[in-house]
């Protein structure tokens, strides 16, 4: 008789970027499955009523994650992840979309525990470490290029930014054919899956806030250093580490070019054993 998968959690931590503000992140674990959603922040007037676009998405994957994970197979979960946003969309919506950039959007990382292996899926730019037993780190999703990228100094709370973010993500929201996550069924064809070898591993989940104490800010010199001191440390001591940089090291993002002092961050970290 083939064993089950099993997924524990060890640790999870979810800190919202600003007091007045809702975290637009969602954590979560059901069946064989777990998952961090990063709702990106909206760029004009609430779309979807009165609260956050961005944490409305968040939710709303959150929840569809939750209601189908009884199904084993990542493409299969991912496939009704997005029925499921085009009809809450739908049904929800307040007014007719007039610019692609308006469209809730967001990044998410997956990881599926199977027979033997781990599949971890994504859209956007989360971030996971995977470390099997006895085995090195590999790390998925945002690098440190790509968050170099997004947070080009020259484009620093300059005037013309907010424009600059709207081309950027109608260019990513285009309809039919969304490379990132969003009530719009094409951003499945755009996602990213890997699959570790592994009948035990430890598996770390992030959004890109939580991820930047590596990634933007240098904190931890490498994906190794930060496993490491997620082992050693705890989730709580790494999340104290990334709000002492954004907050008293790096107030004004002269040293680390960001367009918000400090982000939403979400980890989970889970022991996978078959």
């Amino acid at each position: 008789m083939t064993a089950r998968p099993i997924i524990s959690v060890i640790d999870q931590i979810s800190l919202g970027g600003f007091r007045h503000k809702e975290n637009e992140d969602r954590v979560g674990l059901a069946g064989h499955h777990a998952w961090v959603i990063d709702g990106a922040t909206g760029l004009g007037e609430p779309f979807m009523g009165a609260g956050s676009d961005a944490a409305w998405l968040a939710q709303r994957a959150h929840e569809a994650l939750t209601r189908h994970a009884a199904v084993a197979r990542p493409d299969v979960l991912v496939a009704a992840l997005a029925d499921d946003l085009v009809g809450r969309f739908e049904a929800e919506r307040t007014r007719p979309l007039s610019e692609a950039w308006e469209l809730p959007c967001g990044a998410f990382m997956l990881a599926s525990a199977g027979e033997g292996a781990i599949t971890i899926t994504w859209s956007g730019d989360c971030q996971a470490l995977v470390q099997p037993a006895g085995g090195p780190v590999m790390s998925f999703g945002a690098t440190p290029v790509s968050e170099e990228a997004e947070a080009a100094p020259e484009r620093y709370r300059q005037p013309e930014a907010l424009a600059q973010l709207r081309a950027m993500r109608a260019v990513a929201l285009a309809a039919g054919n969304a490379r990132i996550l969003a009530p719009d069924r094409g951003f499945i064809s755009h996602l990213a899956e890997a699959t570790v070898i592994a009948t035990e591993a430890d598996v770390l989940l992030m959004t890109d806030g939580f991820a930047a104490a590596e990634l933007r800010y240098g904190l931890y010199a490498s994906p190794q250093a930060l496993m490491a001191a997620v082992r050693r440390d705890g989730l709580a001591e790494i999340a104290r580490q990334l709000r002492r940089f954004e907050l008293e090291t790096d107030p004004d993002g002269k040293l680390k070019p960001r367009w918000k002092r400090c982000d939403d961050a979400t980890a989970i970290w889970l022991k996978i054993s078959n």
